[in-house]
């Protein structure tokens, strides 16, 4: 708003002008009306939030849409190396994958914190409204559950929980499964994989038969097709309790690896088998356990589109260090 003020002078041109009277006029502005931008501080705390469950968005909050965009994609793209170079499969691959995320996630919420913390005479952008944040949020949700990061990589992990696979997998055991093991390749015996039933259940059995192979038990010692597995004494154990004898199993394919047996009385009926065939399709598992294993004896042959994942690797377990890396 300009006020125009009007008043009355004395101008003298020289030391010989006569003396004239003038009007002067003066523009002046209103200093109470002028439109200053409002300021509006960052939160740090939310900026930090936003970045920690929503990749990016804190960014976007403090006004950084495009870095905001580059942490999102980043958060994609990482899990996606992964998955093309199949790195997270092994056990080095895994702590690589969780280093990279843990530090990735940090420097993304530092980030935020410390810019919203610089941002004391913030003025809102356009995007800066509560809706649009809702919406990015929504957005960033969807994606997670469409992407899903460990069908993307090709992992699952799973804690074991029962003893049907002593001596080679403990109770407690955090394992590792490799969900696409079998997408170009099939099982093969003596692969240790996890499966699911028509109730959902989940189980996890050594395959010992393929479709069409004549399966055998003597005595809990595998024969495939009409060939007997070497077995070799190799201690005796306690477990909870219970008397085993270890021993160290090798099927006729050269694939070796630890059984128990138990030393008490069980059902005769699971110890030997004859002459069964795996049907067309379907895979004939046993525990490593072979006296206290829910198996194929007792919940028969699995499907191969049942078949979850082959297993890996032990990354932790109930005595810690001694189960970390532990190759199956």
């Amino acid at each position: 708003m300009i006020n125009f003020i009007a008043g009355k002078g004395v101008l003298y041109g020289g030391s010989r002008s006569p003396r004239c009277n003038y009007t002067y006029y003066s523009f002046m502005e209103d200093p109470t009306t002028i439109d200053v931008p409002q300021s509006h501080p960052r939160n740090a705390f939310l900026a930090g939030l936003f970045s920690l469950v929503f990749p990016g968005l804190g960014q976007v909050y403090n006004g950084q849409i495009k870095k905001g965009i580059f942490y999102f994609a980043l958060s994609y793209l990482i899990p996606a190396i992964f998955a093309v170079t199949r790195w997270a499969t092994s056990f080095t691959g895994v702590i690589i994958f969780m280093a990279i995320g843990i530090s990735f996630l940090l420097i993304m919420v530092i980030n935020a914190i410390l810019n919203a913390k610089k941002q004391k005479f913030y003025t809102l952008k356009p995007y800066n409204k509560w809706y649009n944040y809702v919406l990015i949020a929504i957005f960033i949700s969807t994606m997670t559950l469409v992407f899903d990061m460990k069908k993307m990589i090709g992992i699952q992990s799973y804690i074991a929980q029962t003893t049907a696979n002593n001596p080679t997998i403990l109770v407690g055991d955090w394992i590792v499964t490799d969900t696409k093991a079998y997408e170009k390749n099939t099982p093969k015996t003596g692969d240790l994989v996890t499966f699911t039933k028509e109730d959902g259940q989940l189980f996890m059995y050594r395959i010992v038969g393929l479709p069409n192979d004549t399966i055998s038990l003597k005595d809990n010692i595998v024969s495939i097709n009409n060939k007997l597995s070497k077995s070799k004494f190799i201690a005796d154990r306690n477990v909870e309790g219970i008397n085993f004898s270890e021993l160290e199993e090798t099927f006729p394919n050269g694939h070796s690896h630890r059984i128990y047996k138990s030393k008490e009385e069980f059902d005769n009926g699971i110890k030997n088998m004859n002459d069964f065939v795996v049907p067309t399709d379907s895979i004939f598992v046993l525990g490593d356990s072979r006296d206290n294993a829910l198996d194929s004896r007792y919940i028969g042959c699995i499907a191969k589109n049942q078949i979850t994942g082959k297993i890996k690797f032990s990354y932790w377990g109930k005595t810690g260090f001694k189960r970390m890396n532990i190759k199956f």
